[in-house]
């Protein structure tokens, strides 16, 4: 290549890998996704570090694990000190830029992104994602007791004033308005959109296409609730899922795939029209999510779980010297983005990254490449969801801080249906997994860490109450959401 890429890096939030036409899902229709899978590589086995918003995107965009950049839970900030994807690329010559969801604690809403033209520009009180129906802005639609599912169906706010259909705008704007300039600077972007994240609303063709499919929803375990692990049964409990009827669950269950239907569509305008204009010339292409969610799986929806409906997230890359397009299973994490991201820009890795890079999987020489493991973790939160996990070859090992461990063989097993850890003949793997997870440190450890981190930091100063921003050229942040919520609807809050 005779200059240095550019890297667009597409984000949706709460992705369940099993909902993409190229993973195999029948019902669901995702073109784009599909295509690019098909002129890339696809991951199949690729996890996310944690499943939960802030401390997902905190570990993938420092590099570092969760517990080794203090990204306990949704509360959590990235310390100044650690080098981010856009912050370390921006120190070496590239022009650096976000569009949507980032979903930053505190006063800094760049952690080195240079321009935010829009997304979540200052820290909330509410939660990031669009009240839908308005009226939910009291917080009902994020009241575990009320429960999500009542709300799910037609969006009730105009498509041109939805979150995700702005991400493509303004994405669109800021990339069309770069290339003008004829700048030879490379870029990396982000375009962040915000579902399939409930609210599980979509346009009405959407909504109507999923109602008249006959989509299975997941069978249920035998005994449940009662007979679950304690980690699900609190799962459970926590969203009162038991609460709602099969006819709530499956209306929920087709409005999530009309949700990715429509995300899909989106980001099939915004590559379209950015290949069009030849932005895409000499550049990388990188779709994920943040997590996934259980979207009825195992009983349970949502995210926070180690199951890889929740744990795991689609991972497509592709780019000019992509020679290797099949499907790899090999198990990968998003902490492997920041080194790939360096070796692409031909630029050093900074001190500290838990990843390695997967260079050497897209060329088709896996054996170039060392790692052998992932690691999952959900640190915050009540103690009753906190887990641990590894993923080694077809093993996936799960341990929890008061309830038994968890071993899956997910090559014979792919629905974790069946547990292994109280089989004598895996003895030696469990005591071999264990100590692996161990080398991260003890649950008593990691508590230690986590009350002197959250002492340190203290309360947040909340600067905003509303979720969607345009930042000006004059500097200023204007409100975009103003002509959808009063402040009255927000009082709640404080």
């Amino acid at each position: 290549m005779s200059r240095r890429p550019n890297i667009l890096l597409i984000m949706s939030d709460q992705h369940n890998p099993h909902i993409m036409g190229y993973a195999g899902n029948q019902w669901v229709d995702t073109p784009t996704f599909d295509q690019l899978a098909q002129s890339g590589k696809a991951f199949t086995s690729a996890y996310c570090n944690s499943p939960l918003c802030v401390p997902s995107r905190m570990s993938f965009l420092t590099g570092r694990y969760p517990h080794h950049c203090s990204a306990w839970d949704n509360q959590s900030m990235i310390d100044p000190s650690y080098p981010t994807i856009p912050s370390w690329l921006g120190e070496h010559g590239y022009t650096t830029a976000s569009v949507g969801k980032m979903h930053f604690r505190g006063k800094d809403q760049h952690h080195g992104f240079q321009a935010r033209p829009y997304g979540d520009l200052v820290d909330t009180p509410i939660l990031i994602h669009q009240p839908d129906p308005p009226d939910t802005a009291d917080g009902r639609a994020q009241s575990h007791a009320v429960g999500r599912f009542p709300f799910a169906g037609v969006s009730q706010i105009p498509e041109s004033m939805q979150q995700d259909r702005v991400v493509t705008q303004e994405s669109l704007a800021w990339l069309l308005d770069y290339a003008s300039q004829n700048n030879d600077q490379p870029w990396f972007f982000t375009a962040s959109y915000y579902r399939p994240h409930f609210p599980l609303t979509a346009p009405r063709r959407y909504i109507q296409k999923y109602q008249s499919r006959d989509i299975a929803y997941p069978p249920l375990p035998d005994n449940y609730p009662d007979q679950l692990h304690p980690h699900d049964k609190f799962i459970v409990d926590d969203f009162n899922l038991t609460q709602f009827g099969t006819v709530q669950l499956q209306q929920a269950l087709n409005a999530y795939y009309a949700c990715v239907d429509y995300v899909d569509d989106l980001i099939g305008e915004l590559l379209s029209k950015l290949k069009s204009a030849g932005c895409l010339d000499n550049t990388y292409v990188i779709y994920t999510s943040d997590h996934g969610d259980m979207a009825g799986e195992h009983g349970l929806w949502w995210k926070r779980t180690y199951y890889d409906a929740s744990a795991s997230v689609p991972l497509i890359v592709t780019g000019p010297d992509i020679t290797d397009h099949s499907a790899d299973n090999t198990p990968v994490e998003l902490v492997d983005l920041f080194p790939t991201i360096c070796d692409w820009a031909g630029i050093e890795h900074p001190q500290g990254l838990d990843g390695e890079s997967l260079v050497p999987l897209l060329n088709g020489k896996p054996e170039n490449r060392q790692k052998k493991q992932v690691l999952v973790e959900l640190l915050g939160g009540a103690r009753q969801s906190q887990f641990r996990m590894i993923r080694e070859n077809k093993w996936k090992y799960v341990t929890f801080p008061d309830a038994t461990a968890r071993l899956f063989d997910l090559e014979t097993d792919p629905e974790e249906t069946h547990d292994h850890i109280a089989t004598v003949s895996v003895e030696s793997i469990v005591t071999a997994m264990n100590a692996d997870l161990q080398q991260f440190g003890s649950w008593e450890q990691l508590a230690q860490q986590q009350a002197s981190d959250k002492s340190r930091w203290g309360k947040f100063e909340l600067i905003g109450k509303s979720a969607a921003q345009y930042h000006l050229a004059d500097g200023r942040i204007i409100d975009g959401d103003d002509h959808l919520y009063d402040g009255s609807s927000l009082e709640h809050t404080k």
